[in-house]
């Protein structure tokens, strides 16, 4: 079995998911999900998430207490010594070394237990029709969106998400993250404007009220409002093209977007300028701007 622990929220726990899946086909064996870390009380460090991956339509299997104690478990005196005589399963911890692609992954072996954030498309890119399919949200979770669907397939729209939530409200996030400016938006919007003939941008966002304020586009906007983060994610998928924030949320909706001719624009930033920045993140056909 694999099993991958998950951290952080919506976005974090689809790569995580993601990259899981791949390793256990790669060994033909069942993917189970370690939600130790979801469970455990934050005391402020972080921003406390729940399970998300119910939402969508696969069928997920929770790791038992007892299969996640057999990676941290060391071996007795007497386990050492009969080890010649009786075959022993051996289980793995795999810890993330960085935040970029690590090339030895596929070389993992069965029975690893993944720690890590995994956020790169090469992790899963052989098995892309598969991860897609397995993205599908639950249609009772997507009810009251028919306007704004009706809408974003029949223009040639154009996803635009801003990232602020505890983004704002945690320093510790602040600081690490940081946040994408109005210059970037205004910019993104004129390159992809430049590449298409865009009549309709769909805003999206945690404080919709604070977009509704300062951004401001020469072209039809709607700032959409769905008090559902799986219903936003559904329809930025949807647009034509897309401009995402430095956030794994809005990343998966423009790598879900099935558009072939789309264009994704992401920050070139994706932390604060004075942090290393992740190389494997953004897919080679993504644009980045400052």
């Amino acid at each position: 079995m694999i099993i991958t622990k998950l951290i952080g929220g919506l976005g974090n726990q689809m790569f995580q998911y993601a990259a899981g899946k791949s390793l256990a086909q790669c060994h033909n064996t069942d993917l189970k999900i370690d939600l130790s870390f979801l469970n455990t009380n934050p005391n402020g460090a972080y921003t406390k998430r729940n399970f998300e991956l119910s939402a969508f339509k696969f069928d997920t299997e929770i790791a038992s207490e007892s299969e996640i104690q057999k990676f941290n478990a060391k071996k007795t005196f007497f386990k050492k010594l009969s080890q010649p005589f009786f075959k022993q399963t051996s289980y793995h911890i795999a810890n993330e070394k960085s935040m970029n692609f690590d090339s030895n992954f596929f070389s993992l072996p069965n029975n690893t237990l993944l720690n890590g954030f995994w956020q790169s498309e090469k992790y899963f890119e052989k098995i892309k029709t598969t991860i897609q399919n397995d993205f599908q949200i639950k249609s009772n979770l997507l009810s009251g969106i028919e306007n704004y669907k009706t809408q974003i397939i029949n223009t040639n729209s154009l996803s635009l998400h801003v990232r602020r939530g505890d983004y704002v409200a945690l320093q510790s996030a602040n600081d690490f993250h940081g946040l994408c400016s109005e210059m970037y938006y205004n910019n993104a919007v004129t390159l992809i404007k430049n590449k298409h003939a865009i009549n309709t941008i769909f805003v999206f966002s945690d404080d919709i009220q604070w977009c509704t304020n300062n951004l401001k586009f020469d072209t039809t906007t709607i700032f959409v409002e769905t008090n559902s983060h799986f219903c936003d994610l559904h329809l930025m998928s949807l647009c034509k093209h897309n401009i995402i924030a430095n956030s794994s949320f809005s990343w998966w909706a423009a790598w879900l977007n099935k558009n072939e001719a789309k264009t994704v624009i992401a920050p070139k930033h994706w932390f604060h300028k004075n942090k290393p920045q992740p190389i494997s993140l953004i897919p080679k056909n993504w644009l980045q701007i400052e």
